[in-house]
């Protein structure tokens, strides 16, 4: 069987999942791990089988053996890693977002290109059976032209405040809505040319976290359609799921509507609270299992079998785009408009 070596930099909350996937691949020789923590590395190398551990990423990069690496740092820690990575002749995935500033998205897609390896961008939605399913309704025509979207992803306040160390580097608009922006772009296949957005950032700040609330950005695209796009940081952690996930697309002959939190498929009632578990994601049993693994099966895929990837170095630029553009309307309070880039 074709197998080929994968390393992991970055084994936090959702680095973990890239070992899940690596560890029940067929294809991957699961090769290393590594985490600036020393015990978390070693602690994911044993628990996923993976060859070694080890704190320095320079070690993954320099060995020769190894031909892919995830990236799964923190959102505003990606160029350096991903730059070195390509340099060395390492394929990519690289976690969304890509980069947190249009500059640092540019140089690790031009690393990429200029060392001749894959460069994929997790946008794992892409292959969300409620997202692709979407998209394919809006292909056939069954809504007819899409006129005006809603999108709503949200998390607990927990995320923010406890779950993420590096919460107060970040925002919900580049943790979530590059989620949604990507999907619906995606979903539309059109490009974004105006945005106009407010925030506030009181809540959070008050709880030891420097970082917006929450956004919401309106966004108008090139064929005249309008979404609005919400994303906080801000729902309570009572809340019976840590996320809330609404998506609403109309057109001039239907609509799509989706619900990828309160979906209601599981409900569990204890005498202490109800709760409506997330079945779309869970990453159990012997095999891959839900779309956030799926996702990074393509790029398994894509490294070992030459096909394509799900989300290319392209498409995470035009979102860090977008998503400067919504915090150059906050800080502006006025609208701003992204003028087309010229495809590579």
């Amino acid at each position: 069987m074709k197998t080929q070596r994968f390393a992991l930099i970055g084994a936090g909350l959702f680095g973990e999942r890239h070992a899940q996937a690596y560890s029940r691949s067929p294809y991957v020789d699961f090769a290393a791990v590594c985490d600036m923590r020393a015990e978390r590395a070693e602690e994911i190398a044993t628990t996923y089988g993976a060859g070694r551990a080890t704190t320095d990423f320079r070690d993954v990069l320099a060995d020769p053996t190894i031909d892919a690496v995830s990236i799964a740092t923190p959102d505003h820690l990606h160029r350096e890693l991903a730059v070195a990575a390509a340099e060395a002749g390492k394929h990519i995935l690289v976690e969304k977002p890509l980069a947190t500033t249009v500059e640092d998205a540019v140089a690790i897609d031009d690393a990429a290109r200029a060392n001749g390896v894959k460069l994929m961008v997790d946008f794992h939605n892409r292959v969300n059976p409620m997202m692709a399913s979407a998209k394919q309704a809006i292909d056939r025509g069954d809504i007819g032209s899409p006129a005006y979207v809603y999108s709503r992803l949200s998390n607990t306040m927990a995320v923010a405040t406890g779950m993420l160390s590096w919460a107060s580097h970040s925002s919900a608009l580049w943790f979530l809505a590059s989620h949604t922006i990507d999907a619906v772009r995606w979903m539309l296949d059109d490009e974004v040319v105006r945005v106009y957005a407010v925030s506030r950032d009181k809540i959070l700040r008050e709880r030891g976290v420097p970082t917006a609330d929450f956004h919401v950005a309106t966004v108008e695209f090139a064929s005249g359609t309008v979404a609005v796009f919400e994303s906080a940081w801000i729902l309570p952690d009572t809340h019976s799921t840590v996320k809330d996930l609404k998506l609403e697309i109309l057109g001039d002959k239907g609509a799509v509507n989706i619900d990828g939190s309160h979906n209601r498929t599981l409900e569990i009632y204890t005498s202490e609270r109800s709760s409506f578990p997330d079945l779309y994601a869970p990453p159990t049993g012997e095999h891959l299992t839900g779309f956030v693994l799926d996702a990074i099966a393509y790029f398994v895929d894509a490294v070992v079998f030459d096909k394509p990837v799900l989300a290319t170095g392209e498409d995470g630029i035009e979102i860090t785009r977008i998503l400067c553009a919504i915090e150059d309307s906050v800080r502006a309070g006025m609208p701003v408009d992204l003028k087309p880039r010229t495809r590579r």
